[in-house]
């Protein structure tokens, strides 16, 4: 079948919207006009078997999720490639071949242009008015109501002001061959060469202790370099080796920590933002959980800003440290149930990590606890990003529930369609966190908008901002700067950030009256925009 996402999309949309794509329709209709590219797009004879095929590929999957649990969790045990592979392979004549998945890959894409097309006749704005006019794109893009970012790593979102007044205030000493030798490790991290010469050369003293010049260079050390504008993830990681620096005094740790929280969430108030979701390593312990309430309640009144937390598991960690880090986090969520710690989340490179080896002792049993009643605590994990491309169909398999980055998924149409079709997989995009990470050259060939289109409740974050130097102003403007995408979709991921949150009903609710009241007051300043 063909998966037409339009009529959930315009839900949220004015009655002039719905009439004009009304009549974009009739006119189609009546006019006789064929937009697709392939006569055999509403052909059911061609494309049932194909369906049918589909249907036992997902029972599959279905399966192997029941396979997994019971491996996992009855007998102790892991389930390797080889094994993994054949659950999901179907029998010869059931099987998918290449001119079948072919046509599912060109059903896909005449679904994107279809919904494109009813998008673009749909916009109640013109955004083409605007793509050009860097004022008045800044302008439209920060008063632009966001919904929520669900993708934010907090120690990822200090800014060069942040990091400053902190270093400042903690006044670290500087070892630069200590630095060297944490940060450029040769299997996880990585410094260039000029950067090694630079800190080798450095005497030991304290920060404030250096001229202007060397502690410029040194605040430097805390984002990604913008020459070469992108990095190889391993340079990325050596960034939170440095960022210890800031932990060296004890007294100050708690003022670092809060301090890097309200900072970022003062700006992201001033940018429209009405809810974050932070990802942040945490061992579970009662009294980490009590911290996360206190401050969803300080910061909720000094910002207007619903904070909500998932516990991050390490997938570079060994099986062991992850196996016993698991036990214990359903021990003591099952134990003490926390409102602001909403989920779980898989980080760290994901290139020679797969999900299924590094995650299957982490989401199986927290999915078994969760269907048991014991915990009741979501799942996303990053997938996608980079290395294996099956990563995003093996994290829905093991049940995530959405998932950071996601850009692989484009190239593996079969998940794809599963991602659509069974699980409308909700994807945190992070545009230019995989520009400045190799993980997508090009933003107009980012796939965000085609998952959109598709139908995929996506939304827009900013991943580590102050490491990339962004904030989700930059991010709007870059997706309106190179896509052709309409204020109707931007509207729709603004929602859909909100409507696939881990927040609790009551708050969604909530957040969604007041989006409705922010985009009325919105688009009622712009619809001279036409």
């Amino acid at each position: 079948m063909v998966v037409n996402p339009m009529g959930k999309r315009m839900l949220r949309t004015n009655v002039k919207e719905i009439l004009i794509a009304i009549v974009f329709i009739c006119f189609t209709s009546l006019t006789g006009c064929d937009f697709t590219s392939d006569s055999h797009h509403n052909d059911n004879s061609l494309f049932a078997p194909i369906d049918k095929k589909l249907e036992t590929q997902f029972a599959l999957y279905d399966q192997a999720r029941e396979k997994i649990l019971r491996r996992v969790l009855e007998e102790n045990g892991v389930v390797g490639r080889e094994e993994w592979e054949a659950w999901l392979t179907p029998a010869p004549g059931d099987a998918l071949d290449e001119w079948e998945l072919a046509q599912i890959a060109e059903r896909q894409q005449q679904t994107i242009q279809e919904n494109r097309r009813a998008a673009i006749a749909a916009a109640a704005l013109d955004l083409d008015l605007i793509r050009n006019d860097d004022a008045k794109l800044t302008r439209y893009c920060n008063e632009f109501p966001k919904g929520a970012l669900l993708h934010i790593h907090p120690t990822g979102t200090r800014n060069r002001q942040t990091v400053t007044e902190i270093l400042e205030a903690v006044n670290p000493e500087i070892n630069g061959h200590g630095i060297v030798a944490e940060a450029n490790d040769g299997e996880q991290s990585m410094l260039y060469p000029g950067e090694i010469e630079f800190l080798s050369s450095l005497p030991v003293k304290h920060y404030l202790d250096y001229d202007g010049e060397d502690q410029d260079r040194i605040l430097g050390f805390f984002f990604l370099p913008e020459n070469p504008p992108t990095h190889d993830f391993k340079r990325f990681e050596a960034i939170f080796t440095i960022n210890d620096l800031l932990k060296q005094e004890p007294s100050l740790q708690k003022w670092v920590e809060k301090k890097t929280y309200l900072d970022f969430l003062k700006r992201c108030a001033s940018q429209n933002v009405s809810y974050v979701e932070f990802t942040r390593v945490m061992w579970p312990d009662p009294s980490t959980f009590e911290q996360l309430h206190t401050w969803a309640e300080q910061w909720y009144e000094e910002t207007g800003i619903i904070v909500r937390w998932n516990s991050a598991f390490i997938r570079t960690l060994d099986v062991e440290n992850n196996n016993v880090w698991t036990r214990e986090f359903i021990s003591v969520v099952g134990n003490n149930p926390c409102t602001e710690l909403v989920g779980i989340d898989l980080l760290a490179n994901e290139t020679h990590t797969p999900a299924l080896e590094t995650g299957q002792n982490i989401y199986i049993p927290i999915l078994a606890a969760n269907q048991q009643g014991h915990i009741n605590i979501h799942r996303t994990m990053h997938a996608g990003e980079l290395g294996f491309v099956h990563n995003v169909r093996d994290a829905m398999i093991m049940g995530a529930e959405r998932v950071g980055h996601g850009v692989l998924l484009a190239r593996d149409p079969l998940a794809l369609e599963y991602a659509v079709q069974e699980r409308n997989l909700p994807i945190e995009i992070n545009i230019y966190s995989n520009y400045r990470l190799q993980v997508n050259e090009d933003f107009s060939n980012h796939p965000f908008l085609d998952f959109l289109r598709l139908g995929l409740p996506v939304s827009l974050s900013t991943d580590d901002e102050g490491i990339f130097v962004t904030d989700i102003i930059n991010e709007y403007k870059i997706a309106i700067r190179h896509t052709d995408i309409t204020h109707g979709e931007l509207k729709q991921m603004a929602y859909n950030s909100i409507e696939t949150s881990f927040a609790g009903e009551a708050v969604k609710t909530r957040l969604l009256k007041k989006l409705d009241t922010d985009f009325a007051d919105f688009e009622a300043r712009w619809s001279r925009l036409k």
